[in-house]
């Protein structure tokens, strides 16, 4: 009997990504899972621009979101293998987005809070465009500059699917997403071989964080760990994000 083709190999992994997750004992290996699956839907689907230097998914209204868990993998990254200049430049960057968009930032954040739907959908579409004209802090010369330690939803961003209610959407930005409807018209069917975004998101934030753990965008994490303008050594997994609100008193 011949081996599977390598494309072969490809679709049964990613038709297999709920047992492989279900195997995943750790949110490294879940790392590890994603960063596989999305080299597979992109090599399936390589008109998909992803896997290029793109970087639209850092910008604007695609505000990165990070459970606790993932926020310790990054907080930690930092501390590793980022220079001092490279941490002060990071907080630099974070207070400047909130010195001018911290009520919309603040708005994000309560958003991700509510239950999944049509309003929660309403209130992002209303609230993400007052961010048109920010990018993600971790964004250097126009790159990820913490990309080994990047959150689940950025590994995943172009090669997973979203099922939301009775819906179901390439994870993408928008070009990709009408990129991929133009290329199932010409397809002549709606299928695509593409892992669950839902599966993962659900296993990351049930397994590997304390239930009622608070998630929120990456600005948010750095901005709650911030003292005396540096960047705090010790991670907090269960901020007092209320507080971080407030204005300073005098």
């Amino acid at each position: 009997m011949q081996p599977p083709s390598p494309t072969r190999q490809k679709i049964d992994r990613v038709l297999q990504s709920k047992l492989l997750l279900d195997a995943s004992p750790s949110l490294s290996d879940v790392y590890t899972l994603i960063n596989q699956l999305s080299n597979d839907v992109l090599d399936l689907y390589p008109h998909i621009a992803c896997r290029t230097q793109c970087n639209t998914c850092c910008k604007g209204t695609s505000m990165p979101v990070a459970t606790p868990a993932e926020w310790a993998i990054l907080h930690d990254y930092l501390l590793r293998y980022w220079s001092q200049e490279q941490r002060e430049a990071l907080i630099e960057r974070v207070q400047s987005l909130f010195s001018t968009h911290a009520e919309t930032l603040w708005a994000v954040h309560d958003t991700i809070q509510q239950e999944a739907d049509m309003g929660k959908v309403e209130t992002f579409a209303r609230v993400l465009p007052q961010l048109a004209d920010t990018q993600c802090p971790f964004l250097v010369d126009e790159k990820c500059g913490a990309y080994a330690g990047r959150p689940a939803k950025c590994r995943a961003h172009g090669a997973f699917l979203f099922l939301f209610q009775e819906h179901v959407q390439l994870h993408a930005c928008q070009s990709e997403v009408d990129k991929i409807e133009v290329f199932m018209q010409k397809q002549g069917t709606r299928k695509v071989v593409m892992p669950i975004w839902n599966h993962f998101e659900e296993k990351i934030v049930r397994t590997f964080n304390a239930p009622g753990a608070t998630s929120t965008i990456l600005a948010v994490w750095v901005y709650s760990h911030l003292q005396d303008g540096q960047l705090c050594e010790e991670v907090n997994l269960n901020p007092d994000f209320q507080a971080l609100r407030q204005p300073p008193t005098t």
